[in-house]
Formats: structure tokens, C-alpha cells, sequence
């Protein structure tokens, strides 16, 4: 995947709409409603879209959870949100074990 030329290089490098779409398979709309309900976030504050390169994996991950569950875009950003918070939490978790005496 690090060499998908679609993909910036590092993660703070913009990515622009067209990439994203072309990268994820997601539509414009689907895209829009996205940032609308707050998943995706844009970057700068140009006339034109961007994103930050992270929000790739998410757009994937929506695109995979449209076409193998059939969610919509509302189905989409509450799957999303909650698939975050549980990676976020089991990270944390895994912080804490390693703080435990063995």
C-alpha cells in the first residue's frame, strides 16, 4: 500500500478529493454526508477539498462496510464511530497491561 501513488507519502501530507475518491471507491455524495455527520474531516481552507491522508483508511472502511453489509451513509458513520472508539480503547488497554506487575 506505501506505494499506491494515491497515498501521500506522510501522514500530514493533504489528501485531495479526487485521490480519495479514486483510492476508496466511496462517491461524492457518500463522501459529503461523511463530513456532514462529522467522520471526515477537511483540512485547510481552500476552495478546493482535502483531507488529512488518514482519512483514507476510513473512507476504505466505509466503502468495505457498504458493500459487505449493505449500510448506508448514516449506517456508515455510526459504524465508523464506534469501530474508532473500540480501537482507541483497546489501545488504551493495552497501555494499562503493560503498566501491570508480572
Amino acid at each position: 500500500m506505501a506505494d499506491d501513488p494515491l497515498i501521500p507519502a506522510a501522514d500530514d501530507s493533504p489528501l485531495a478529493l479526487e485521490d480519495l475518491l479514486a483510492a476508496s471507491g466511496l462517491a461524492h455524495e457518500e463522501v459529503s454526508e461523511l463530513i456532514q455527520f462529522g467522520v471526515f474531516q477537511l483540512t485547510g481552507s481552500g476552495s478546493s477539498w482535502c483531507f488529512h491522508a488518514r482519512t483514507l483508511m476510513l473512507a476504505r472502511r466505509a466503502a468495505r462496510l457498504r458493500d459487505d453489509f449493505g449500510l448506508n451513509v448514516p449506517g456508515m458513520a455510526l459504524a465508523l464511530t464506534y469501530l474508532e472508539r473500540i480501537e482507541a480503547l483497546e489501545a488504551r488497554l493495552r497501555e494499562l497491561e503493560c503498566q501491570l506487575p508480572r
